[in-house]
């Protein structure tokens, strides 16, 4: 059973002025990346909450943020993908492929990073390590007519699971990015609201977990041909985000609901619901960042929150 908790709020980190929607943790030191609605990216230290610094102002709402070796890659809202040396903060390329917002990027083997769009579609690109070249669109194509809400590598990196707007989640090789796998996750039921909204693979088990507009987590066995396991009712609203910690004994689900909430990653079962009674957010959580360190949480109220699990 969801137990209640006294554990609180270790920090809040607030100074934007828009929603948050992106987390992104720096390759040194205690410091992350956040990326809002104001058009801003900003660099946090976890010890000095109250010292945000701006890395770069894109001028439109930054959905997603991945940093590739020298280069910090910013999707936007209008679907413009932002290329930024990310030691100077210096605007290299900005390209306009995607119509609608890049909800998700992830790296890829090879040099290569995948996107997902609003519009319906992935495009996949080269990383190079000229300034001139730092970006090559190497393939865009559609995948449905909704948006595509994120995107999961298995650890082999041989899977690429996309969470798609039509309830499906497709699944990729990463090769050639035929369809290997097509599961009916989040499918529109009666009055329920259709859509897979994330997905997350075990970092250490052949497992699947999806989240959609229904609130629901489902889970599929990703050696069998990604049969279903298990689906709970985990939210009240849209789960935005799913994130295995470190050790893949725990995950974390965010929501519109405005709840935080932990499970065991082995039985499923509810572990922590964090939420404005122990200092949460007051809006809807939209990114999670979970971390050896820390876990991070980003929202609608325009804050993140760092969180004390300790026992």
């Amino acid at each position: 059973m969801e137990r209640a908790t006294d554990q609180l709020v270790r920090a809040t980190f607030s100074g934007h002025r828009g929603p948050v929607y992106a987390l992104l943790p720096e390759l040194h030191g205690n410091s992350f990346l956040s990326g809002s609605g104001d058009g801003l990216v900003v660099r946090w230290d976890r010890q000095a909450p109250e010292a945000g610094q701006v890395v770069v102002n894109v001028g439109q709402a930054v959905f997603s943020l991945l940093r590739t070796g020298h280069l910090l890659l910013i999707g936007t809202e209008g679907g413009d993908l932002f290329v930024i040396d990310a030691e100077h903060g210096r605007e290299l390329h900005r390209f306009t492929v995607h119509r609608k917002g890049i909800f998700r990027m992830v790296e890829l083997s090879a040099n290569r990073v995948a996107c997902a769009g609003g519009d319906g579609t992935l495009s996949i690109w080269r990383v190079g390590t000229e300034p001139e070249t730092a970006l090559e669109l190497l393939r865009h194509f559609p995948l449905c007519e909704e948006k595509l809400r994120d995107l999961a590598m298995d650890a082999t990196g041989e899977r690429l699971a996309v969470a798609c707007g039509d309830g499906l989640v497709r699944v990729l090789d990463t090769t050639y990015f035929n369809e290997t796998a097509t599961i009916n996750a989040h499918p529109a039921m009666l009055e329920q609201v259709g859509g897979a909204t994330c997905v997350a693979f075990h970092p250490h088990k052949p497992v699947l977990i999806s989240g959609g507009k229904d609130g629901y987590l489902r889970t599929w066995l990703a050696n069998e041909q990604f049969r279903p396991l298990l689906g709970l009712p985990a939210h009240k609203g849209s789960i935005y985000r799913v994130a295995f910690s470190p050790d893949g004994k725990h995950f974390c689900t965010v929501s519109r609901d405005k709840t935080v909430k932990l499970w065991d990653a082995h039985s499923l079962g509810p572990v922590q619901r964090l939420d404005r009674t122990v200092q949460g957010h007051t809006h809807s959580v939209n990114a999670v960042l979970w971390t050896t360190a820390a876990l991070l949480t980003a929202s609608d109220d325009r804050t993140i929150k760092s969180w004390d699990l300790r026992p």
